[in-house]
Order: C-alpha cells, then sequence, then structure tokens
C-alpha cells in the first residue's frame, strides 16, 4: 500500500485538480480558473501531485502544462466517490 499516494488524494483541492486535469492538459492559469482556486495554492497542489507521480509537466513556451501521467488515477477516485456515496447515511462519510 502507497501511504504518500492516498495521503496526496486524502486533500480535496488535489482531487478536483486531478479531476479538471483529467478531461485535458492544462496550465495553472486554467486550473486556476476552473476551480476558483488562488495560482499559488493550485502550483503548492501540483507540485505535490508531481512528486507523487500523479502528473507530469511539459514546457511550452512560457507556460508549464499538466496532465495525468496515471490515468489509473481518476478510475480509483470515481470508485473511491461511488463507494462514499452508497455509504452515505451510516455515519462513514
Amino acid at each position: 500500500m502507497n501511504d504518500r499516494l492516498f495521503k496526496c488524494l486524502g486533500d480535496q483541492n488535489r482531487r478536483r485538480i486531478l479531476y479538471c486535469i483529467g478531461r485535458g492538459e492544462m496550465c495553472v492559469d486554467d486550473i486556476s480558473t476552473c476551480l476558483e482556486l488562488e495560482q499559488s495554492l493550485v502550483s503548492h497542489h501540483l507540485r505535490e501531485l508531481l512528486e507523487c507521480g500523479l502528473l507530469e509537466r511539459e514546457r511550452r513556451g512560457k507556460k508549464n502544462i499538466y496532465r495525468v501521467t496515471k490515468t489509473q488515477v481518476l478510475t480509483l477516485l470515481e470508485s473511491a466517490k461511488e463507494l462514499g456515496d452508497s455509504l452515505k447515511g451510516c455515519g462513514c462519510e
């Protein structure tokens, strides 16, 4: 079991970033706008996701473009959401 992975995914903003980038490559400005978060906060979370190996970064001109490297993480997040929805009302939320 990879504790660092689950710690990384435990943050709501990081999950939101993964969902956002999971739809297609994005730069920090686009992610900030999409999620209505400060650019510095997004950059912090992107750094964590990069260190976990869930994202990769490509320099294009003056911008860094981010994409999900492990699409399995999107499946994992969707499965966790479904499980969480099925547990509503049992005190596990």
